[in-house]
């Protein structure tokens, strides 16, 4: 007898140790889930802030989201849908379209429930530095001229550059990059305009920020 209690206590110290590390590692992974989490939400939230004034919203717009096919474009943008009093009050689509010069090119659009854009600010592109990169807005003020337009300003056939045909600048010597943001732009707000009232249905109860 006294041999076999010999054998089992190390064992069970042995089981008693490895449950103390799993239930120590299963803490230290939730613990670092949720500041992964927390770390994202706050990313986002200030790349919202970007193209949108906290001003327009009172609910956790970071949070309250939906996806959105944009027609024409391969992969679904994300709206970010800004609510005031319960109400909607703006939202941010989160688009990337593939036909840049050097490949992707990814978009935040803000815009009213009424496809008004706000305004527009590109995160990510492969553009060619000193010339496409002037989509960004720290490179030139060419991304301000979609602040106040709409698929009736202009007209849904003139959301192009002015080199073909449109009614928007084109940058010198990045006519691909120009059309690519411009046809993204326009797409993003029909596809949005197209959703009407379903794409305001559901998501998480109004919160203060």
């Amino acid at each position: 007898m006294s041999a076999l209690r010999f054998r089992i206590r190390p064992a069970l110290a042995l089981a008693a140790i490895g449950l103390i590390a799993a239930l120590a590692l299963s803490a230290l992974d939730l613990l670092t889930r949720e500041r992964i989490e927390k770390a994202r939400a706050d990313r986002a939230a200030a790349s919202l802030r970007l193209v949108l004034p906290p001003d327009r919203y009172d609910n956790r717009i970071s949070q309250d989201v939906i996806e959105l096919p944009v027609d024409g474009l391969p992969a679904a943008a994300l709206v970010f849908r800004g609510r005031k009093n319960g109400q909607p009050s703006a939202a941010v689509i989160d688009v990337t379209t593939p036909r840049g010069y050097s490949g992707d090119i990814r978009l935040l659009i803000a815009v009213t429930p009424a496809a008004e854009v706000i305004s527009v600010r590109v995160v990510e592109h492969r553009e060619t530095p000193g010339l496409g990169d002037k989509i960004e807005a720290r490179r030139s003020d060419w991304i301000e001229q979609f602040q106040g337009r709409s698929l009736g300003d202009p007209p849904r056939d003139q959301w192009a550059s002015d080199r073909r045909g449109g009614d928007f600048d084109t940058l010198t010597s990045a006519t691909i990059t120009s059309t690519a943001v411009i046809d993204a732009v326009a797409r993003s707000l029909s596809s949005f305009e197209g959703a009407g009232d379903a794409l305001w249905e559901g998501g998480p109860p109004p919160e203060a920020l």
